[in-house]
């Protein structure tokens, strides 16, 4: 069974060493990329890296990263009001496979999940004209799915500057297509992630 850390904070030092050489969600979209892409070569050698150092790869953060950050917990209980659910914030999961975990924004009862997205106001124009979700995203619910065996996740996405309508929201179950992808490529890029450990570490 997965394993839910509850005990520590997102963001902490704590929380940084739970996801020390580990896959999140946020990654599998670099996974799936298979083959020897840049964005996948340069996932491992921060995992590597990491697995070897025990030090944590410095975390880019721009602009748009840091307002997610700030507009999170307002998009959380907005979504509370409107749908009746309880959210529950985690620190992350970890799944039944070494060297795997998520890092939900938040859990509904025992078979639900959340995850939000902060948007600039013509991302998310867009998004409400196409309702079109990005690849990566997708990848990352059901990378969610995959680790949790959730039923589904909510992809909150949340602009307080559209006052008249400042959320869109999409129910996501597990799409069989995506969760064979991971199942094939995950267990490839985690070998070849244990063999550079190997060979680079000796």
């Amino acid at each position: 069974m997965p394993e839910i850390i509850r005990d520590v904070d997102q963001g902490s030092e704590e929380w940084f060493k739970y996801r020390l050489g580990s896959v999140g969600g946020c990654s599998i979209d670099a996974v799936l990329a298979k083959g020897k892409g840049k964005t996948r070569k340069s996932l491992m050698y921060k995992l590597a890296g990491e697995i070897l150092s025990g030090i944590k790869t410095d975390s880019y953060t721009n602009q748009y990263m840091q307002r997610g950050q700030e507009y999170e917990d307002e998009a959380r209980k907005y979504y509370e009001f409107i749908s009746g659910n309880t959210v529950e914030q985690v620190a992350l999961i970890k799944s039944d496979i070494f060297g795997v975990h998520v890092s939900p924004d938040g859990l509904v009862g025992s078979d639900g999940g959340v995850e939000i997205k902060v948007r600039l106001p013509h991302v998310y124009v867009e998004l409400l004209d196409t309702e079109k979700i990005e690849t990566g995203y997708m990848r990352q619910c059901q990378h969610f799915l995959w680790v949790t065996g959730r039923g589904w996740i909510d992809f909150i996405n949340y602009c307080p500057e559209i006052t008249a309508n400042p959320m869109w929201k999409k129910r996501i179950t597990p799409d069989p297509k995506i969760i064979d992808q991971i199942e094939i490529e995950l267990p490839i890029f985690l070998k070849e992630l244990s063999e550079m450990v190997r060979r680079v570490g000796a």
